[in-house]
């Protein structure tokens, strides 16, 4: 875990977005509890606080973020790129009332090509390793499991089901309901290959082209496996494709991703292609993104922020403030907050302690 604060790491987020050309979103704290209650579904939890307005309207503190960006985007030709930085309001963690929640993610609305997609999904594994080394981005593609699922004759309702038992990896289950509806040996062997499917993304997708070549749109599958081969050419030990990682088939299409990393039992970022929720809120645009859950690491900040600053720097009255200034300066380019005094105070705590000399150099004090 790298050595910043939330507000560092939120800091690092926003100037990684920005840097990539994605425009910060400010919103407002409220909406029509219509939008959420049509779409509770996508929520990541259904309970929402609401309020009624003086006019009379049922308004809600938003609990997502992405509905509202959507409601608010205007259907015009080229690409809109968003991020936000963003509090909403949910129950969290097992509680039993709710709280205020910071979520940092992004949005790219409108034309989205393959390299949006690739552009989206590499924010989302550099969002990851700004945590932490120690993470990792799974991904699958819905449009080819429906597709296969598809050309085995499954219903609607089948599909469903074997979508929700692969997403628990429960394949004793998924090949009895393959073989009670009929399914043939062939087809149901390419299933639970793809079911099992857990490996990085290059090796998955010379598996992918094997299995499903002829079986699927050519288009979809070498489209997804150039894709795996670029996040495996940019990120080879972060990046994996898992066929359990599904999501509301009503709301998501095409690549599904959900991000994790080491001291954290639930996944930390969530995204994808969600083409379905643009045509539920009647906008004909395509779109792909991602929200990373940051309540979901306080466990990881608890340690950091028993400290006042990451960094005390100390002076005395023959440097320069121009000295001090820019060896304050320079402590602080690696993202780290940095309190300056003449002496140490008693009633706060730091992580490293350093000492300006005359000449502006910081010596680290043992």
């Amino acid at each position: 875990m790298k050595t910043i604060s939330q507000d560092g790491l939120t800091g690092r987020l926003c100037s990684l977005y920005e840097r990539s050309g994605y425009r910060r979103y400010k919103m407002s704290k409220f909406e029509e509890y219509d939008l959420y209650a049509r779409n509770k579904d996508f929520l990541v939890s259904e309970n929402v606080l609401t309020f009624t307005d003086l006019d009379g309207r049922l308004m809600a503190l938003k609990p997502d973020v992405t509905l509202s960006i959507i409601k608010n985007t205007r259907e015009e030709r080229g690409l809109e790129k968003v991020y936000y930085h963003e509090n909403v309001y949910r129950a969290s963690g097992g509680t039993l009332g709710f709280r205020e929640i910071a979520q940092t993610g992004l949005e790219c609305i409108g034309d989205v090509d393959e390299y949006c997609v690739c552009e989206v999904l590499s924010l989302a594994a550099r969002s990851l390793l700004e945590i932490s080394p120690d993470c990792e981005l799974d991904i699958s593609h819905l449009g080819i499991l429906c597709e296969l699922l598809d050309r085995a004759g499954l219903s609607t309702g089948s599909k469903t089901s074997a979508i929700r038992l692969m997403g628990e990896k429960n394949l004793g289950e998924l090949e009895r309901l393959l073989s009670d509806e009929g399914i043939g040996v062939e087809i149901s062997t390419k299933i639970l290959c793809i079911a099992r499917l857990d490996c990085e993304a290059k090796e998955a997708s010379l598996r992918l082209r094997e299995l499903l070549k002829g079986v699927v749109s050519d288009e979809s599958l070498e489209l997804f496996c150039d894709t795996c081969d670029f996040l495996h050419s940019e990120f080879p030990n972060t990046v994996k494709v898992d066929f359990s990682t599904v999501g509301d088939l009503n709301y998501y299409s095409g690549i599904f991703f959900k991000g994790y990393v080491n001291g954290v039992a639930s996944g930390v970022l969530s995204g994808g292609q969600y083409n379905g929720l643009m045509r539920n809120l009647k906008k004909a645009s395509r779109a792909i993104g991602f929200a990373l859950y940051l309540d979901l690491l306080e466990p990881l900040f608890e340690a950091q922020d028993d400290f006042d600053a990451d960094i005390l720097l100390i002076y005395s009255g023959d440097v320069s403030a121009a000295e001090i200034y820019g060896a304050a300066k320079k402590l602080a380019g690696d993202g780290l907050s940095v309190c300056v005094m003449r002496e140490c105070p008693q009633n706060m705590k730091f992580r490293e302690v350093y000492r300006v000399s005359t000449g502006g150099e910081a010596v680290r004090e043992k």
